[in-house]
């Protein structure tokens, strides 16, 4: 099994995949579009939506 590669939260997501990230100490959670656009929130689910809603999201 390889190792896994590091992630580095500032490059925007490509590949049409699209990133959570949960803030360690907190109940935090970032979402990343493909195209860069990020937003911040404690309901998954509102992660989900926003992400899922490409390109109609626009920025908070």
């Amino acid at each position: 099994m390889s190792p896994a590669r590091p992630v580095n939260p500032a490059r925007p997501v490509n590949g049409g995949r699209l990133r959570v990230e949960w803030s360690p100490g907190s109940d935090r959670l970032t979402g990343t579009c493909h195209c860069g656009a990020r937003r911040t929130a404690e309901d998954p689910a509102e992660i989900w939506t926003w992400l899922l809603a490409h390109p109609g999201h626009g920025t908070p």
